[in-house]
């Protein structure tokens, strides 16, 4: 995930801006992971990442396998779209007692 840094008007510190426009979706996701399977939801999607809730937590670096499906009339399709890609790992976290990760998305094809 690449960050431009722009100065805030007005202030002193910086501010890391997304390049990529990030969709708010709930969608159920498959993730393979070292040979395992596990179910995840995303809490956005962009063309270069994704953010993930999960159940295990996952270790940066890990290098992931995911396939989601996208349904008819989000992000404009017209019909339903399964998107398998693979990414890394590059953030993990908690929040309110639940696991999540960012993942940089390396490739990722329309199905």
């Amino acid at each position: 995930m690449e960050f431009a840094v722009c100065p805030v008007s007005g202030a002193r510190d910086w501010r890391p801006l997304r390049g990529s426009v990030r969709y708010p979706l709930h969608l159920r996701v498959t993730l393979l992971c070292d040979g395992d399977q596990n179910e995840a939801v995303t809490e956005d999607v962009s063309a270069s990442g994704i953010l993930l809730r999960l159940q295990e937590p996952l270790q940066v670096g890990k290098a992931i396998e995911f396939l989601l499906e996208v349904p008819a009339g989000a992000l404009g399709f017209s019909a339903t779209a399964a998107v398998h890609g693979s990414g890394r790992i590059v953030r993990s976290y908690w929040k309110h007692e639940q696991p999540y990760a960012a993942a940089v998305i390396d490739e990722y094809r329309f199905q």
